[in-house]
């Protein structure tokens, strides 16, 4: 036998697949409803102009809270959105509707082990 694992699985990993995608799960302040990310949705008009880096974009209420869950090529992909893009959205939508942004949402960054894209 030649060669360890971890050779061997070096050598299946092509230098495209080296970025990480990674899951981004937010749990947003109570309070904050989910029209709010739906106006943010369309101030950024992300539907028609995604953002760079994003695969998929999800949002929805869970046990009385507004979540998102979203996977991106890299971290990197996120954090650019999320100062580019992201953060004026919302801070103008929240403005513009009389909200504060105070509290930050609760978020994690989760790596992704396999990613398999639909046709």
């Amino acid at each position: 036998m030649t060669g360890s694992r971890h050779e061997v699985e070096a050598s299946l990993i092509r230098p495209e697949e080296a970025a990480v995608a990674v899951i981004m799960i937010q749990t947003l302040p109570d309070g904050v409803p989910i029209a709010m990310l739906d106006a943010v949705t369309v101030k950024m008009d992300v539907k028609a102009n995604p953002p760079d880096g994003l695969i998929v974009h999800t949002h929805y209420e869970d046990e009385g809270r507004v979540r998102v869950m979203d996977v991106w090529e890299s971290e990197k992909a996120f954090r650019t959105f999320q100062q580019e893009r992201l953060m004026p959205a919302m801070q103008q939508v929240a403005s513009e509707n009389g909200m504060d942004l105070g509290d930050q949402p609760e978020h994690r960054v989760v790596e992704v082990h396999d990613l398999v894209r639909g046709n």
